[in-house]
């Protein structure tokens, strides 16, 4: 099967897409709150258009003062749509042979950085506090064995669920290679389906 370039760009041949993530919602909170404040405001000034005029018509330090706000007013309403911009196309993506993180913002950066499956050594799930375990959310922590480094992907959605996807597919890709190795040889294909089996059964029974 060719899955080249099929659901992004850089996928192998042989790669099969298993899921994808991106930052939780929480992260755009404080965002939405100020663009509601800047909203209200915005609302208010309209309405209240025609004495505005009146006080700006002979006051020239209060004409300059309004057109400053209006300059900063649209260069905060281009910054929170770059937010919003930048939050959904910053993804991590999980495959059966490697784990992808694409950093991408709208003019300043566009990076990917692939970790094969087989130099995650250790995956840690960590949701401490009152949000994170209400809403699902937490950081996923890879210790490499290549490296000793770490790499985090920070305020994860459906934590768990990502948590578990990562093992199966860090096992799996183990297990396969050591059998094509010869280093496994109880180890076939048909383990492969059942090992694929028992782990659907335990996703289900821990959602």
């Amino acid at each position: 099967m060719d899955n080249e370039d099929k659901y992004f760009k850089g996928q192998q041949k042989t790669e099969e897409f298993i899921c994808f993530f991106r930052k939780h919602w929480v992260v755009l909170v404080n965002e939405f709150i100020y663009f509601l404040i800047f909203t209200v405001l915005i609302v208010a000034t309209i309405f209240n258009i025609e004495l505005i005029k009146r006080i700006l018509v002979d006051n020239e330090g209060l004409k300059i003062f309004f057109i400053m706000g209006f300059l900063l007013s649209t260069i905060y309403i281009h910054r929170f749509f770059i937010k919003m911009f930048n939050h959904f196309s910053e993804v991590g993506i999980i495959t059966d042979i490697r784990l992808i993180d694409h950093q991408k913002t709208l003019f300043f950066r566009d990076t990917m950085e692939a970790i094969d499956m087989l130099n995650v050594q250790d995956i840690e799930q960590r949701g401490e506090g009152f949000l994170p375990n209400i809403l699902g959310y937490g950081d996923i922590k890879l210790y490499l064995n290549a490296t000793s480094s770490v790499k985090i992907f920070y305020r994860v959605p459906n934590a768990k669920f990502h948590f578990r996807c990562i093992s199966r597919q860090k096992q799996i890709r183990q297990m396969l290679t050591r059998d094509h190795s010869g280093l496994n040889k109880d180890f076939s294909y048909e383990n492969y389906d059942i090992l694929e089996q028992q782990q659907c059964i335990l996703d289900e029974l821990n959602k």
